[in-house]
């Protein structure tokens, strides 16, 4: 077998040269398009294929001289006709001639970027991202650009990016989007608008994310959000050959890298499978109609086969295999070899075929310089004969005959034929007996069957289903209840799986999935079994599918900076606040999941799965906090600016003067599946009023940007909302102002704050935002705390303040909440009271115990710095984990949960520590 290296068909030189004295001659002869510059230009024919290919400072002197279009479209022009006279006569390799027509288009692309950057600068400044950095516009070549394989008369598919949001540094500054967005305009009417010297080149950017409908220039988040949420399997096949054509190459390589799991998936992709037959089936039908049968490269046996199969090679086999990701079919074809996913003979063939048809299609275009790959008739096909050295044109036809026929039979060979279901299976049998009786049913109104089969069939037939979705349905049910016979399902499981098929069945490439990956449709079955919290979520969201199907699901589970990365992903690439909102939300979705599903397999305890929806929950208030910065100072401006944040960091982080502060379980890192987030924003006046063109003074400017946090965490969008949030333990409460100065939070607490308030304390810490403002409330959280109390009156307002809770609620809530893992005695808030006296009595003397906010951490500095025993500190902690992992698991899991985990030793530990009775003998009905 040779090696990937040696020589192909399209780096050798034709068997034929044509003779130096008949070159103007044949050129003439064979290209209507090379006659024409010639006569225009004499001297150009003056042993056009001997000379040098030009370099960079030949268009930029014809871009001085001429002006940037007509420089663009002279060069263009002189370098066609020496690589058009090379071709021709046989003096170049199909591979030189791919090479010398995209270097030609990368160097004009490359002239009209800088030119249009340059004067846009000039107006603007510089376009720079949040670090200050100065950014530039790449460009991603797509389809035989990005290939290295352009013909004669190739447009150019291509993708404007740029890597970082931010604004220019000029007086009249953009933004990034606005900038890069003009300058792509700008090079597109550079290089394609036709004018007296003709075009430089067609350009096509409908690859783009979205299409014609998307932005024309999209930041490399945005593209990566696209590529991640978006992205189609056609899209997939697009970026194998995607390739950093201009501007700054380094950064478009670093996005391709990013895409690549987009791309390639790292085991053989069944879920692309039927994605690439209905690609064959459609390029298939589409060579058959009449109109291709003289077009070489859609019609049977064409250029786009030959490609089509190489291309599924890389796609269901590059995650697998790195050397076959190159956007080169040249490449791959080597690698395809070296692999031996077909043997040598083959190869060879396929090389041969390509080298044929795509020098033909060279021919073609040559004619005309226009953008056509049908051969044409008469004599001007007798002209094509002649310059693919032909001896007649009979001798063409039956070459391309020849060629065509092979490429055809290979080409169906691609993928076996689908097997038909077998007619006798049982629950095919079951299922189309059950969608065949249905209009039975509609018949005879008197015949009910409220089984939930016959239930969920009534409720598909509300349902408009494409014929498509209809299809896919029929392939997918009978798996699906082949294994939930297997696994007994109870009816209200079996409503829920029910449930889910009709929220997907829309969307029925989930139904592809399932039936394509049957472990994935096991784990699934599994968890809607276990959990009617899961199973609710991902009905309501079947977004969530792509998480559930994902191997790794309930193994991985992001770290705090996995989200900020995560979350700083989306706010790069979110075009527009709704749009982003949707995101964070259904990022939220995701990891809540994977967390989920972590805990209900045991990857999680309940105290691991609560502290990653702390760090989720973290993460997504500073991103929210930094849209709600964006939004405020485009309006009103800013302060100056002190120290950066110390808290979740995202890339834009700005220290805006307003700090957020998480009280509850959020602060003590403790939330839960459905908690709400309880916080207090403190803001630290600096001037006395903004800087911007509607310029407020800091209170008002601080209260506008906790509003804008405040509706972004809790608006509703198609991915729920973020969280609902309390904000009534601000200083005064919901009487107070919806932000405190740091300056009066800190009089407040010294000087007015309840015994409760400092219970709250206690369990406190800033989240995100300022970091100047961070370092004076753990000051002031200190000095609030560490403050001399005494330990039997503390504990007497601590016992009182638990009755009250326990007689605020009537008889019989009462009755239920003395049952519940929370308030029965010895239960969670027993055990938080008892953590906070011990912290607020002895923190003068032992300042360490109030950095842990957490009640289990508290508990441990206790007990290290003796205030409880070993013993004490033993039953608390534990009877803690328990009630606290019950609660987590009552969430998830289906039915009421009794809760039967022994709390009598935490009750006498509170009775002994808060000096009265616990619950158990205080409990009265309220008044």
């Amino acid at each position: 077998m040779p090696p990937a290296s040696a020589a192909t068909p399209w780096n050798i030189l034709p068997p034929v040269t044509i003779p130096a004295e008949r070159r103007l001659e044949h050129v003439r002869s064979c290209s209507d398009f090379a006659a024409g510059l010639i006569d225009r230009f004499p001297s150009w024919g003056e042993d056009a294929g001997l000379q040098q290919a030009p370099d960079v400072a030949a268009l930029a002197a014809l871009i001085r001289e001429h002006g940037l279009e007509p420089g663009l479209r002279r060069f263009r022009n002189r370098e066609m006709l020496r690589i058009v006279w090379r071709d021709l006569c046989g003096l170049a390799t199909l591979g030189e001639t791919f090479a010398s027509l995209t270097r030609l288009a990368e160097m004009c692309l490359q002239a009209a970027m800088d030119e249009h950057q340059r004067r846009l600068q000039e107006l603007h400044g510089v376009p720079r991202g949040a670090d200050g950095g100065p950014q530039r516009m790449f460009v991603i070549g797509l389809g035989k650009f990005g290939g290295g394989e352009l013909n004669l008369s190739s447009d150019i598919d291509i993708m404007f990016c740029y890597p970082h949001s931010g604004s220019c540094d000029g007086r009249r500054s953009l933004s990034n989007d606005q900038f890069f967005t003009r300058q792509a305009r700008g090079v597109i009417a550079s290089l394609a608008d036709i004018t007296e010297d003709g075009f430089c080149f067609r350009v096509d950017t409908r690859l783009r994310p979205f299409g014609d409908a998307g932005p024309l220039a999209s930041s490399v988040a945005a593209m990566e959000q696209y590529y991640q949420r978006e992205g189609r399997d056609w899209e997939r096949y697009a970026l194998i050959k995607a390739r950093a054509v201009a501007g700054d190459l380094e950064a478009g390589k670093q996005l391709l890298t990013s895409l690549k799991p987009f791309v390639y998936r790292r085991y053989i992709d069944y879920g692309a499978v039927e994605a690439l037959q209905e690609m064959h089936a459609n390029v298939r039908d589409d060579a058959k109609r009449k109109d291709r049968l003289d077009d070489i490269k859609r019609g049977p046996g064409g250029i786009r086969e030959i490609e089509f199969l190489v291309q599924c090679f890389q796609l269901l086999r590059g995650g697998r295999e790195q050397t076959l990701q190159t956007p080169s079919l040249d490449v791959a074809l080597s690698e395809i070899e070296t692999l031996e996913l077909l043997d040598q003979q083959v190869v060879g063939e396929i090389r041969h075929d390509y080298t044929f048809l795509r020098l033909l299609e060279n021919r073609i275009q040559a004619l005309r310089d226009q953008q056509t790959h049908r051969l044409p008739r008469g004599e001007d096909r007798r002209r094509i004969a002649e310059a693919m050295y032909e001896k007649s044109v009979e001798t063409l036809e039956t070459s391309l005959e020849r060629t065509r026929r092979r490429v055809s039979e290979r080409f169906r060979g691609i993928f076996p034929s689908q097997p038909e279901p077998e007619p006798g299976r049982r629950w095919a049998e079951l299922w189309r007996g059950l969608r065949g009786s249905r209009q039975d049913i509609e018949e005879q109104p008197e015949v009910t069957d409220n089984n939930p089969l016959s239930v969920f069939v009534r409720r598909l037939e509300r349902v408009a289903l494409s014929q498509r979705a209809h299809q896919r349905l029929d392939r997918f049910m009978p798996e699906l209840l082949e294994r939930l016979d297997q696994r007994a399902f109870g009816e209200e499981a079996l409503n829920r799986v029910l449930d889910l098929v009709l929220a997907i069945c829309r969307r029925s490439a989930y139904l592809v999935l399932l039936v394509q990956q049957p472990r994935a449709l096991d784990r699934v079955l599994e968890l809607f079994e276990r959990s009617d919290w899961l199973a609710d979520k991902v009905i309501r969201f079947p977004a969530l599918l792509d998480e559930l199907i994902d191997p790794s699901l309930g193994h991985f589970i992001p770290g705090p900076d996995d989200l900020v990365h995560n979350v700083q992903r989306v706010l790069e690439a979110a075009q527009g606040t709704e749009v982003l909102l949707e995101s964070l939300n259904y990022l939220k979705l995701a990891n809540t999941l994977r967390i989920a599903v972590g805990q209900l397999q045991g990857n999680l305890d309940g105290e691991q799965a609560r502290a990653a929806l702390s760090n989720l929950a973290a993460a997504l208030v500073a991103g929210v906090l930094e849209l709600a910065n964006r939004e405020i100072e485009t309006r009103h401006g800013s302060f100056p600016r002190s120290a950066a944040s110390t808290g979740p960091r995202l890339a834009a982080d700005r220290d805006s003067g307003l700090a957020i502060i998480g009280y509850g379980s959020f602060g003590a890192f403790e939330l839960g599946y459905e908690s709400d987030l309880d916080i207090v924003f403190l803001f630290e006046p600096r001037a006395e009023a903004s800087d911007g063109p509607r310029p407020l003074p800091p209170e008002r400017y601080y209260a506008r940007l906790a509003q804008r946090v405040l509706s972004f965490l809790t608006v509703l969008t198609p991915s729920g909302r973020l969280f609902e949030v309390d904000t009534r333990l601000r200083p005064n409460g919901r009487a107070g102002s919806l932000v405190s100065s740091i300056a009066a939070f800190r009089e407040y607490q010294l000087n007015e704050a309840w015994t409760w308030e400092l219970q709250a304390l206690t369990r406190a810490r800033y989240v995100a935002g300022s970091g100047t403002i961070a370092a004076q409330f753990n000051r002031i959280r200190q000095e609030v705390l560490c403050r001399p109390r005494d330990e039997a009156t503390l504990a007497a307002e601590l016992l009182e303040m638990r009755r009250r809770m326990n007689r605020e609620h009537d008889a019989d809530a009462h009755l239920d909440l003395m049952q519940s893992p929370k308030h029965q005695p010895g239960g969670l808030i027993d055990i938080e009271f008892i953590a906070q006296l011990g912290v607020l009595s002895s923190a003068r003397l032992y300042p360490r115990v109030i950095q842990a906010t957490g009640t289990l951490a508290q508990l441990q500095e206790l007990e290290a710095i003796g205030w409880l025993s070993r013993g004490e500190y033993e039953v608390l902690a534990e009877c803690m984990r328990q009630l606290r992992r019950h609660r987590m698991m009552s969430a998830l899991l289906p039915g009421p949960q009794e809760c039967d985990i022994a709390t009598d030793g935490a009750a006498r530990i509170f009775s002994g520590r808060l000096g009265g009775p616990g619950l158990a003998e205080d409990a009265e009905p309220a008044e």
